[in-house]
């Protein structure tokens, strides 16, 4: 069995600072491995264990950062890994990744799982699984919250709503796993030390045969900010009536009826 993980490198976003304006300083916001991505990266390390997979890392990048989240993931136990050379990832087009993936797969594949986080933590997109599995016109199962190898099946538990749902399906296969699918482990400093001489291998988007990209226009960021009404009422001494002014604000604002 061959895992091939995406990681996507984003914002610490518990950190992010933001101006008086509201604009968030993300030059000097710290980044990291996303937390699902981090999640996705456990699982292959987990079904390495068990069935003795081969794990595949990749990243999409061009700083010395991507190369530390690549090397964050061989501390965790990842066999291979790959920076694909693009400047300003951020601001590619989804679209774009899943060319860029499939193609990253037809070259180094190919893999009997795909695994990447459900969501990154700055875009908050969740429809890049969906573009590869389309691209690669294999199956997905999006949202996963445990992941199990059964009998020659992946077995998914996806909790939603409306209840919790079990899918199965044969490889190859995308999954996209949830923050809830497992705790990641803790590197040790043997794995970490192992972890700096290990090759990260470097690819261009020529390279894999993918001539253009598209890239979006990010208009504006801005902090969100909730407005408060700041009502109060003193109920010290008649707590019936703060009750009912209370109740009548609700009404007034559509909230209760």
């Amino acid at each position: 069995m061959k895992i091939l993980t995406l990681i996507k490198l984003t914002l610490d976003i518990s950190q992010l600072k933001y101006e008086s304006t509201g604009e968030p300083l993300t030059e000097i916001a710290p980044k990291k491995m996303g937390d699902s991505d981090k999640c996705a990266v456990e699982e292959a390390v987990r079904l390495k264990e068990k069935l003795g997979a081969y794990t595949v890392v990749a990243t999409i990048g061009s700083t010395s950062e991507n190369e530390r989240i690549i090397r964050d993931a061989y501390a965790m136990g990842i066999d291979e890994g790959y920076i694909v050379k693009v400047e300003d990832p951020e601001i590619l087009q989804a679209t774009s990744i899943g060319k860029i993936v499939s193609s990253l797969v037809e070259k180094t594949g190919p893999y009997d799982l795909i695994i990447l986080g459900a969501g990154s933590l700055d875009t908050h997109s969740y429809t890049l699984g969906s573009i590869i599995a389309s691209k690669l016109n294999i199956p997905i199962i999006a949202g996963v919250d445990s992941l199990q190898y059964v009998d020659g099946f992946f077995e998914a538990l996806c909790i939603m709503e409306d209840g919790a749902y079990t899918f199965r399906a044969k490889a190859p296969l995308v999954v996209t796993v949830t923050t809830e699918a497992n705790e990641p482990r803790i590197p040790t400093l043997k794995t970490i030390l192992r972890s700096k001489k290990m090759e990260v291998k470097t690819l261009t988007i020529h390279d894999l045969g993918v001539d253009d990209v598209v890239k979006v226009d990010l208009l504006d960021v801005k902090r969100y900010v909730v407005n408060r009404r700041k009502i109060l009422w003193d109920a010290s001494e008649d707590l019936e009536k703060a009750v009912d002014k209370f109740i009548e604000v609700l009404v007034s604002e559509g909230v209760a009826q």
